[in-house]
């Protein structure tokens, strides 16, 4: 039988029976300088193919099949081998059920436990009280009006909020929603988290490079009695998957333009129960319901570039009339190097983005002439690969994505700032 037959008969690619032949497992005669597998040969594969059924190795099945070749197995000490052989296996086998056995009932709980609802009584929040003293009208600066009221002790559920100049805006459900909804077509909240899926370890890993370099900086302030803030959580949100490294004693605000994002990551946080006091705030513009100057921490996971999917300016000179005089910016910045091919595509998937998007040249001078000052700066490495997902499908194969987290402080004095030529320092 030629190998081409064998093949197809035991359903084996000709790449496997080659490299069984090369390996040495099977020794078929040649004719005409073709492999013939004769009776014995076909023997041998049969017999390959049940022990590689019982999970032996290749070098195992060598060893068992030499044993057959020396002695065809008539020797009482190469029988007594086999046995041996097969008892290891056994036992080997054995203790893998045992250890199976283990694992299932481990997953079992652990099924168990996910499956439950949660804490029996999670918590539920709205606008804490003790964050009001941060809101005013966006038009006129005068304090709001509220009424038509449901709340307790610590927070408002429901109400409305209106100022003698017109302006008006609601709390549903605990979250502060302004007449500036999102009216475009190009984005959709992201309920389902699509951005999460699909993506690949080696970026998985950026990430969390950037995220260790972020908590450590976080770690050098101290957020008691401070305001911070962080924006475009529809794309990614640093502060509720590190809720662990705010301090309670923080105030909080949490804007996207989409109240229905805002309502999902409100239900998961309250399950978490971290007790942080958090303003949730829908609104599609940066003219926030919020006092200028209350802002001591801006965060920003990949916010500035989200920003510029719609925009052609840099979000951070639009929020930093809320920041404090030396309020500090905390963040990732994604850029990439020599990446016209991604550029390309970002353009055509979203027409409205800026062509500044993952410019670290444009990112850096955007910073000084808006009055920023980097403390520090690091680079996480880079991807040239970031899968076939909804969150990066512009990326093209083979172009560096870089991300850098940053950390820096408004300037006291703006022009000073802008003469510096090269704010912060790349650690590669």
């Amino acid at each position: 039988m030629k190998i081409g037959q064998v093949s197809r008969r035991y359903g084996i690619s000709r790449d496997n029976l080659y490299y069984y032949i090369n390996y040495g497992l099977l020794v078929p005669p040649r004719r005409n300088n073709q492999y013939v597998f004769d009776d014995d040969t076909l023997q041998d594969l049969e017999w390959i193919l049940e022990l590689k059924n019982m999970e032996y190795s290749l070098a195992e099945i060598h060893r068992i099949l030499s044993l057959r070749r020396i002695s065809g197995l008539e020797n009482p000490r190469d029988r007594a081998d086999l046995r041996e052989i097969y008892s290891a296996k056994r036992d080997e086998c054995a203790r893998k059920i045992r250890h199976y056995e283990a694992v299932i009932r481990d997953l079992d709980s652990r099924i168990v436990e996910l499956s439950s609802a949660g804490p029996e009584t999670p918590a539920h929040t709205g606008v804490p009280l003790r964050m009001l003293d941060l809101l005013c009208c966006p038009r006129c600066g005068r304090e709001l009006t509220i009424g038509d009221v449901t709340m307790d002790m610590k927070y408002i559920y429901d109400g409305s909020l209106y100022c003698d100049c017109g302006y008006e805006a609601h709390i549903d459900d605990g979250i502060l929603i302004t007449p500036n909804g999102y009216a475009g077509e190009t984005d959709t909240p992201d309920l389902d988290r699509d951005l999460y899926k699909d993506l690949p370890p080696s970026l998985i890993s950026l990430f969390q490079r950037s995220y260790n370099n972020m908590k450590k900086d976080l770690s050098e302030i101290d957020l008691s009695g401070k305001v911070v803030m962080e924006t475009y959580i529809n794309a990614w949100f640093f502060l509720h998957n590190h809720q662990q490294y705010f301090s309670p004693q923080g105030f909080y605000i949490v804007v996207d333009k989409f109240p229905e994002m805002l309502r999902m990551y409100k239900t998961l946080i309250e399950q978490e129960n971290y007790s942080l006091p958090i303003l949730y705030l829908a609104d599609s513009s940066t003219d926030y319901p919020l006092k200028k100057g209350i802002v001591d921490l801006n965060l920003d996971f990949f916010a500035v570039n989200e920003h510029l999917f719609y925009h052609d300016d840099f979000l951070l000179d639009r929020l930093s009339p809320y920041l404090k005089a030396d309020g500090r910016i905390l963040g990732t910045w994604f850029y990439f190097k020599n990446g016209q091919r991604s550029m390309k595509l970002l353009k055509q998937d979203y027409p409205e983005s800026s062509p500044n998007n993952f410019s670290l040249p444009w990112f850096r001078q955007q910073l000084s002439r808006s009055g920023f000052v980097l403390d520090r700066s690091q680079v996480c490495g880079h991807t040239t690969d970031s899968g076939n997902n909804l969150g990066f499908g512009f990326h093209v194969t083979g172009d560096e994505m870089y991300l850098m987290t940053y950390l820096g402080h408004r300037e006291q004095h703006p022009r000073r700032a802008a003469s510096k030529s090269a704010p912060g320092q790349d650690i590669e």
